[in-house]
């Protein structure tokens, strides 16, 4: 049963991430469809709207999840984002179509919802398993979204998409409904009782900055990507594109060796990611960037496994929803303070300086982790 559980809710998550990954990329043809003349700064502002709202409601999820149900908020999850999608799709003008970007993030969040419910089901290894293939299904909805909406948007469609992206997520819903209801956490009796329950796992805020370091050394490198290749020398859009993927390919090939490894691979990760940033941003020629783009593929994966095995350690101390609804919190501002500080550095030291701080932010968060290596769960078998 946890294999055909576990099976529906990757399931549910990569429809669902399929379809909120996929259609951000033709935000400015949106927005012509739209007629709007909104200025160019907008499309940044929209595409981060989404994951903003995200930042903001997953804590306030993750505590109605614990008292309610996990698995009624995974439910809730692809509901909202079936339905914001939905009235995006029908939108008349750019403030419902604003709208229906803040419903999208606001009610979805299917990522952390879909690591909280997992975590009511699991434990130990199976845990950390699942939660490495709840990033498996990201990174291939990540890889394979853009590409077959872009498809779609070919074939001329443009605010009409979503309405067919809608039904996605309502599939996801409809592969989460018949699994199991998780028992909602019981209100304590005595209030000695109940401040115990309620209290955080006493590492988790080192692991939020841990994560939230990291996310922000990832994905900072992302928007001025093109343009870094270019300025390398790099002609091809096909193999920049390729360039771009190499990272989020390496995780989906080598995830099943990687997560048969015990030892302290959070630290090796971090330093593997840190070192290739610093040399992307020496802009070692093109030919060596090929190489570069694996080994950070190789630490972004060590990272991951690693952040997922103290995940689920601490889900033995503290309630699910609060746990992942917190750790997806802090990835969303790191992501949506990555998209600021890359457009501000681009535009006063040039498009190689992301890399450098990609790099300082993997190091700073090796610094933040390093109580947490002395009782490192990642020994165990």
């Amino acid at each position: 049963m946890s294999r055909q559980l576990t099976a529906s809710v990757l399931l549910g998550h990569y429809l669902s991430a399929f379809t909120a990954l996929g259609a951000p990329l033709f935000l400015p043809r949106i927005l012509a469809d739209l007629g709007s003349a909104a200025p160019t700064w907008s499309i940044g502002v929209l595409y981060v709207l989404p994951t903003l709202c995200t930042a903001l409601a997953a804590p306030l999820w993750g505590r109605l999840a614990d008292r309610h149900g996990c698995r009624l908020s995974l439910l809730r999850a692809h509901a909202g984002l079936a339905a914001g999608f939905l009235l995006a799709g029908f939108s008349p003008n750019l403030g419902v179509f604003t709208l229906a970007l803040i419903v999208q993030g606001t009610f979805g969040g299917a990522m952390a919802a879909s690591n909280a419910y997992l975590a009511t089901q699991l434990a130990g290894e199976s845990l950390s398993r699942a939660l490495n293939l709840t990033q498996y299904s990201a990174r291939l909805a990540l890889l394979s979204g853009p590409v077959l909406v872009g498809l779609l948007a070919s074939a001329g469609l443009g605010l009409e998409m979503y309405r067919y992206l809608a039904w996605l997520p309502l599939v996801a819903f409809l592969l989460v409904l018949p699994l199991p209801a998780d028992a909602p956490r019981i209100p304590a009796q005595t209030a000695d009782v109940q401040t115990s329950r309620d209290e955080l796992p006493p590492d988790l805020l080192r692991l939020l900055a841990v994560q939230f370091l990291f996310s922000f050394a990832m994905v900072v490198t992302f928007p001025y990507f093109v343009p870094y290749g270019e300025a390398l020398g790099i002609a091809n859009d096909a193999l920049i594109g390729l360039l771009y993927s190499l990272p989020h390919l390496v995780y989906l090939l080598a995830l099943p060796w990687v997560q048969r490894r015990s030892g302290p691979l959070l630290p090796a990760g971090l330093a593997l990611f840190a070192l290739s940033n610093l040399l992307q941003f020496l802009r070692v020629p093109a030919e060596l960037l090929f190489a570069l783009r694996l080994l950070a593929g190789l630490g972004m994966l060590l990272c991951f496994v690693g952040l997922h095995r103290y995940l689920a350690a601490l889900r033995r101390q503290g309630g699910a929803g609060r746990l992942f609804g917190w750790y997806d919190a802090s990835g969303k501002w790191a992501g949506s303070a990555a998209g600021l500080v890359a457009g501000l550095a681009c535009q006063h030291y040039g498009v190689a300086m992301p890399f450098l701080i990609a790099c300082l932010a993997a190091f700073a968060a090796l610094a933040v982790a390093h109580p947490l290596l002395t009782r490192s769960p990642e020994t165990a078998p």
